[in-house]
């Protein structure tokens, strides 16, 4: 009988010990603390980051005319002539056009959108007078990015995230397209000053007499209730 008593005994402390072992154990798996995933940069699509921020930093200071890749410049005109503030006169017979060798594919004009907006008007090429003898876009992609600034020194240190593409497909005609953009564009509350930019990239052209691709005018605008 005291056999069998002992037998039960050391059978009841081999299971405390094993259900102890096991809870031990199971409290080694288990982590301190969950670490937040560190931030990725954001590298621009398309344009460079370092042409995306030099065009920031100049936003930072007058966020009324926009930037591009490049712009043509013909002997007998001066650089101004098709110069990208073209874009933002109001003169639907005024335009920039792109400067790059070929027909323009991924040259780029960047811009601010006002916070609140929600669609983009373009006129696509060289105005009704010399529509023809220019490219003209058949389709542009427009990439938007938030950009939160903080002044460091002279400049300011930038804190980038995307936040999304529209997609504009164009007849070939000098008549403006209205498009409203895939992404809304989120107000943000905070310390930080915030800027949201705009990168209109060409991507297929209607064929012209000369191998430059042409805009006319760009224009954002908050339109509500569609």
């Amino acid at each position: 009988m005291k056999s069998n008593r002992s037998l039960v005994w050391l059978l009841l402390v081999a299971l405390i010990c094993l259900d102890g072992a096991g809870w031990a154990a199971s409290k080694k798996k288990l982590p301190d603390k969950k670490k937040k995933p560190k931030e990725k940069e954001v590298v621009t699509k398309i344009i460079s980051q370092k042409d995306f921020e030099d065009a920031v930093q100049k936003f930072a200071q007058d966020d009324r005319l926009p930037v591009a890749s490049s712009t043509l410049v013909e002997k007998g005109r001066g650089a101004a002539y098709y110069a990208v503030d073209k874009l933002v006169d109001d003169d639907p017979e005024t335009f920039w056009a792109e400067g790059a060798s070929g027909p323009g594919g991924n040259e780029w004009v960047t811009f601010v959108l006002p916070i609140g907006t929600t669609h983009l008007d373009i006129i696509p090429g060289a105005g009704k007078e010399q529509f023809q003898n220019f490219n003209r876009p058949k389709e542009m992609f427009l990439d938007v990015y938030q950009v939160k600034l903080k002044r460091k020194d002279e400049a300011y240190k930038l804190k980038t995230k995307y936040i999304g593409r529209t997609v504009f497909e164009f007849e070939d005609k000098p008549q403006l397209l209205r498009k409203k953009l895939e992404t809304k564009l989120p107000d943000v509350v905070g310390a930080d000053r915030i800027l949201y930019v705009g990168v209109l990239i060409i991507d297929k052209v209607y064929k012209g007499q000369f191998d430059d691709t042409a805009l006319s005018q760009i224009k954002t605008s908050i339109i509500y209730g569609e």
